[in-house]
């Protein structure tokens, strides 16, 4: 088990049985954390223009050259705020708790950035534990258990990396000279958490995410062509394709769904199924569709 993990457990089944030490000074500074939070989510007029970061250059590349040219993507849901911010919170949370567990903890929200061919790339490090570097995040229980937990680890981040997670850890590698660790992560529903290690030996792993961030932003600095990364993809119902296909994982969370497959595309009800809430699913071709029975 991780010493983060150990720790973290063992100060938080001690605050179970009794109250447990937790300084004025850290208590001080989670509700600092917890106002920034707040006034990054709901008060920051910063103009959000498109920029080289090490949070979005990680990105399929379609994606990217949506956001540079300006493209509108879809209206975010009336709770996407109250979601970041219950992210943000529970990440200051997690800071609080690991230093009253006696785990020291450096560098919080330090901004680091790398020069690449006279482009600067910004980015904010969460935090560095035992001299390497850490993300903090939250998540949803399906990711806590099939993508960071027992389920996921490393590989299985690398394989489906949509949001550029492990190419943004290594860039602030880069940038702070400093090893990636991987990830301390808390499940938003149940307070469970988990730590991702990086493997031990991960060079080519560096090597590989240095290389697609250079090749992202060297494609959108010439202005290349768009041109989609994914292909939709066969449906499938209890095994068995439908004739009907439908977009892949990557694209079903793109914000730039629509202008990228245009108007065949639509949301429904997937068409095979005969239950009363069935799930819905981004269809670019229905060729057996829904029949209803009356």
């Amino acid at each position: 088990m991780s010493a983060i993990l150990s720790k973290v457990q063992m100060f938080l089944a001690e605050a179970n049985k009794a109250s447990v030490e937790v300084s004025d000074e850290l208590i001080e500074e989670f509700g600092e954390a917890c106002k920034e939070a707040f006034k990054k989510q709901f008060t920051d007029k910063r103009k959000k223009e498109f920029s080289y970061r090490m949070s979005n250059i990680g990105r399929p590349l379609c994606q990217l050259q949506m956001e540079k040219n300006g493209v509108e993507g879809e209206v975010l849901p009336y709770n996407f705020k109250m979601r970041n911010l219950f992210g943000d919170l529970i990440e200051a949370a997690a800071v609080i708790i690991m230093k009253s567990s006696g785990i020291e903890i450096k560098d919080i929200q330090k901004k680091v950035k790398i020069k690449d061919n006279g482009d600067e790339i910004h980015g904010t490090m969460d935090a560095k534990i035992g001299g390497k570097i850490w993300d903090i995040k939250s998540a949803s229980p399906y990711a806590f258990e099939n993508k960071f937990g027992d389920n996921g680890g490393f590989d299985e981040i690398a394989k489906n990396d949509n949001f550029g997670y492990v190419i943004q850890g290594y860039l602030y590698d880069e940038a702070d000279n400093t090893p990636f660790g991987g990830w301390v992560v808390i499940n938003k529903s149940t307070g469970e958490w988990c730590i991702t290690e990086t493997p031990l030996e991960d060079g080519e792993h560096k090597e590989k995410a240095l290389t697609v961030a250079k090749n992202n932003i060297k494609q959108l600095k010439e202005n290349k062509p768009f041109k989609r990364c994914f292909v939709d993809e066969e449906e499938f119902f209890y095994k068995k394709p439908t004739g009907n296909r439908v977009l892949s994982f990557a694209c079903s969370f793109c914000p730039y769904k629509k202008p990228c497959w245009g108007d065949n595309l639509k949301y429904l009800p997937q068409q095979q199924s005969k239950g009363k809430n069935p799930k819905w699913l981004w269809y670019t071709e229905i060729n057996n569709p829904r029949v209803d029975e009356s």
